[in-house]
Order: structure tokens, then sequence, then C-alpha cells
């Protein structure tokens, strides 16, 4: 079995909730604050590589701040 990374764990979690805007909203907010800088970025391209994530949390891509 292999070990899964958090930011591997959060984009999982992200597809899984993406069927409510509050909770997708939550789960990104909280995975951009306990992801390392080089993570969160990675999320953010991947969520804008995923047209359902990117339309729903473009707004936020920019307001959320990396973890320093």
């Amino acid at each position: 079995m292999t070990k899964k990374s958090f930011l591997d764990y959060y984009m999982e979690i992200l597809e899984k909730v993406s069927f409510n805007d509050d909770l997708l909203t939550k789960e990104y907010k909280k995975a951009k604050k306990l992801l390392h800088t080089n993570e969160a970025e990675n999320l953010d391209h991947w969520i804008n590589n995923h047209q359902a994530l990117a339309k729903k949390l473009r707004p936020l891509v920019n307001q959320v701040q990396y973890k320093r």
C-alpha cells in the first residue's frame, strides 16, 4: 500500500465534495492552510485543469494565502 501525500488527499477530498459549494470552499481553505507553498501552488494548478472545480473555486484561488 502506498502512502498518499496531503496534496493527493486534498485533491481526492475536493473531488468528492464538489457537489456542495459550501463544503468545497471549506475544504479548499483548509487545504491551503495545511499545504506547503509548492503543494498549494500545485493544488491551484490542478484545480485550474479541472473545469468544474475551477468554475466554483476560481474566485478563491487568489484570495486564500499560501502557508509561509
